[in-house]
């Protein structure tokens, strides 16, 4: 019979060690968790600062024709969701690009590259922001119009041609949930 105890104690020690031991791996699970949802939001956030970051170069900046140009070809793998506005020279005086004085340019001086938009442009918190009356803010262009519109801008004896060595006045374009949506583009002076 002592063998029977003994094996009884044995049996009630090992199921008391494994609840303790699954009970102390719960407590670690749930305090890993919560570290781990922290750790989860700041990445989100960190990839949506990185996300936001290739467009940063065009934030209230100075830029030549050459970074304009790069800016349309970058960007034309994002049809319908970015677009980006370039006026030149050609159209008449330059445009003011200040959003701080608190008026907005007409988009009816500005080429429309990568998409493109029936909206309006207006000024919120110091920033350029698109709206659209009805239906989507931007529409897409296909692959062919946009390769046509970038040759016509690279050719000098076209309206429209943006010189590479040229200055422009470049701002960014939101939408109304503060979503960057485009570039827009003057070549000043």
């Amino acid at each position: 019979m002592d063998g029977n105890i003994s094996k009884a104690l044995w049996l009630g020690v090992s199921i008391l060690l494994f609840v303790a031991v699954v009970a102390i791996g719960i407590t670690v699970f749930n305090g890993m968790k919560d570290v781990g949802d922290t750790a989860g939001e700041r990445i989100g956030s960190i990839a949506a600062s990185l996300a936001d970051e290739e467009f940063r170069a065009y934030d209230g900046k100075q830029v030549k024709g050459d970074d304009v140009l790069s800016a349309i070809g970058s960007f034309s793998g994002q049809s319908g969701d970015f677009i980006v506005l370039v006026r030149t020279l050609d159209a008449g005086a330059a445009a003011n690009l200040d959003p701080g004085a608190g008026s907005a340019p007409s988009l009816s001086g500005f080429d429309q590259y990568v998409s493109s938009t029936a909206g309006t442009l207006s000024v919120k918190d110091k920033c350029f922001v698109l709206n659209t009356g009805s239906g989507d803010l931007l529409a897409q262009k296909s692959k062919n119009l946009q390769d046509a519109a970038r040759r016509d801008a690279e050719n000098s004896n076209l309206t429209g041609y943006i010189n590479p060595s040229g200055r422009f006045a470049s701002h960014l374009v939101y939408d109304s949930n503060q979503k960057i949506r485009g570039a827009i583009f003057a070549q000043v002076q």
